[in-house]
C-alpha cells in the first residue's frame, strides 16, 4: 500500500475530504483500505450521498455497524472506486453488477478485498473484506428445521411460517427488545454451489438493504447458522402474495394498475442503485392493507442469481434463473439478469393481473423457456371489457422480445402508467374499473 492515512482522516465529515494530498485518488483508495483493514472491518461501501448528487459518502462498516465516514466530492469518489475497480479486476464500462477481487497487504494484516460495483445513475460499489482462510468449505447439508425456541444470532424462533424454492421462513423474536421479524434461511443445497456464490447471494441481500423503500421488504440483519446456511432477517409482512389474488382470477384494471405503479416505482429505485432483482413474479409481490388501501411490498431480491451458471446463446438454459412463467428470452437463453429482464418479467406480472394468468402455459419448463423466446404474445382480455390501448401498449412494450425495444428504465414504465391512470379517469372508466 502507497499513501498510507491514519484511521482519524476518515472521521465523520459533513463537507468534502479537507486534506490536498487525499485529492489523488490513488492516495484515498489506499487511505480507506488502510483504514478499513486498520479497524477490523469488513465492509466499504463507497455511493452518492443521500440527496446530494454532487458528493460521494465513504462508510466503513463492521458487522452492520458505522465505524467511519467520510464525504468525497462526487468527481474524486466515482475516481476511487475506478481506481479499485482496477486494482480488483472490474470492468466499469459492464451494464451489470460486476464483482472482482484482490489482496490487500498492510504492515500488519492482510485480507481479501471483495469488490462489487454496481451500474445505477450513478456508480456504486461495496468492498468486502474477508480474512484470509476464514471463507467456509462449503457442501450441501441437510435442512433441519429451526424449532421454536431456537437462538439464532440474538434471534428467538417462534414459528415455522413457510417453505420457498430458495428457503425456510421463520417468525423470530429480536431476544432483547421483543420484536417480531421474519427469519429466512437458504436451502442446504444451495451451498453447494460455492462460498462464492453464497456471498453473492449476501452481497444482495445487503444492497437491497440500504434501498429502504415503501415498496421494497426492509432487510435489517445478515448471517451464517453454525452448519454454514446464511441467513437474513427482514419486516414481518401480514399480506397476501399476488399469487393468490390471481388465482381467483383477473384483478378491476385501476387495481392492477394502481399496483403496477407502485411495483414500477420500487424497481425504478431499486435499479437506479444497481440492484436487480432478478426473479419478478406473482408470489415476490405481496399485497398488504385493505381494498380501498392496497400498498404492495417486492421481496427476495438476488435469490434467483444463486441458480448457477447457465449456458450462452442461442440454447435454452439447462438451469434457469428466476421463475420459469415469467422469464425473459434473453434470460431464458442463459444471459445474466439485468434491468431490461426486469422488465419482461413485470410485464409478465401486469398482463397476469389483468389478465387472471400468465400469458404462457405448457407442460414443460423447457417448453414455457421456448415460448417466452419464439412465440408472440397473446392478447391480454380482461373480464372487465375492453383494456385501454395505452395500457396494452405498456404491457406489449415491457414484454418485447429484444431488450433493445422495450422502455429505457423502470422510471418510464412507471411514468407511462401514471399517465394511463390519468387517462382511464378522464375516459370515464371509473364504474367499471374502480378498484
Amino acid at each position: 500500500m502507497h499513501h498510507p492515512m491514519p484511521m482519524n482522516a476518515l472521521a465523520v465529515a459533513p463537507t468534502p475530504w479537507p486534506a490536498p494530498a487525499a485529492t489523488v485518488p490513488t492516495a484515498v483508495a489506499d487511505a480507506v483500505l488502510d483504514a478499513a483493514v486498520a479497524a477490523d472491518a469488513d465492509h466499504v461501501w463507497i455511493e452518492p450521498a443521500p440527496e446530494n448528487d454532487d458528493h460521494y459518502m465513504v462508510s466503513i462498516e463492521r458487522d452492520g455497524e458505522v465505524l467511519a465516514k467520510a464525504t468525497l466530492d462526487a468527481s474524486l469518489g466515482a475516481a476511487v472506486i475506478a481506481r479499485l475497480a482496477f486494482l480488483t479486476d472490474v470492468d466499469l464500462t459492464s451494464r451489470t453488477v460486476v464483482t472482482g477481487a484482490t489482496r490487500v497487504r498492510t504492515p500488519t494484516a492482510q485480507r481479501d478485498l471483495v469488490f462489487t460495483v454496481r451500474p445505477g445513475a450513478q456508480l456504486r460499489a461495496e468492498g468486502m473484506l474477508v480474512a484470509r482462510g476464514t471463507r467456509p468449505r462449503l457442501q450441501a447439508v441437510e435442512d433441519n428445521d429451526l424449532a421454536p425456541g431456537a437462538i439464532v444470532d440474538h434471534y428467538r424462533v417462534v414459528s415455522h411460517l413457510g417453505e420457498g424454492g430458495m428457503g425456510t421462513v421463520y417468525h423470530v423474536e429480536q431476544a432483547t427488545l421483543g420484536r417480531s421479524y421474519a427469519l429466512k434461511v437458504l436451502h442446504g443445497h444451495q451451498l453447494a454451489l460455492g462460498a462464492n456464490s453464497v456471498e453473492q447471494f449476501l452481497r444482495e441481500a445487503r444492497a437491497a438493504a440500504r434501498l429502504r423503500h415503501p415498496h421494497i421488504v426492509d432487510v435489517f440483519d445478515f448471517g451464517y447458522l453454525p452448519d454454514g446456511r446464511p441467513y437474513f432477517v427482514m419486516e414481518l409482512l401480514t399480506g397476501t402474495a399476488v399469487q393468490a389474488l390471481t388465482d381467483q382470477g383477473a384483478l378491476k384494471p385501476a387495481k392492477a394498475v394502481a399496483m403496477a405503479r407502485q411495483l414500477a416505482d420500487a424497481l425504478a429505485a431499486a435499479h437506479e442503485h444497481g440492484v436487480v432483482h432478478a426473479d419478478i413474479s406473482a408470489g415476490n409481490v405481496l399485497v398488504i392493507g385493505s381494498e380501498a388501501d392496497t400498498t404492495v411490498k417486492l421481496v427476495d431480491f438476488g435469490l434467483a442469481e444463486l441458480r448457477g451458471p447457465t449456458p450462452t446463446p442461442p440454447t435454452i438454459a439447462d438451469v434457469v434463473y428466476g421463475t420459469p412463467s415469467y422469464i425473459a428470452p434473453e434470460v431464458a437463453r442463459g444471459q445474466s439478469a439485468t434491468e431490461m429482464s426486469d422488465q419482461y418479467s413485470f410485464g409478465i406480472l401486469l398482463f397476469e393481473m389483468l389478465t387472471g394468468k400468465v400469458p404462457f402455459i405448457r407442460d414443460d419448463v423447457r417448453d414455457v423457456c421456448r415460448a417466452h423466446i419464439f412465440d408472440a404474445l397473446p392478447e391480454p382480455l380482461s373480464p372487465f371489457g375492453a383494456l385501454p390501448s395505452e395500457l396494452l401498449e405498456i404491457v406489449e412494450r415491457c414484454c418485447s422480445k429484444s431488450p433493445s425495444t422495450r422502455y429505457p428504465s423502470m422510471r418510464a414504465v412507471h411514468a407511462e402508467l401514471v399517465a394511463v391512470s390519468r387517462i382511464m379517469e378522464r375516459r370515464g372508466w371509473r364504474k367499471w374499473l374502480s378498484a
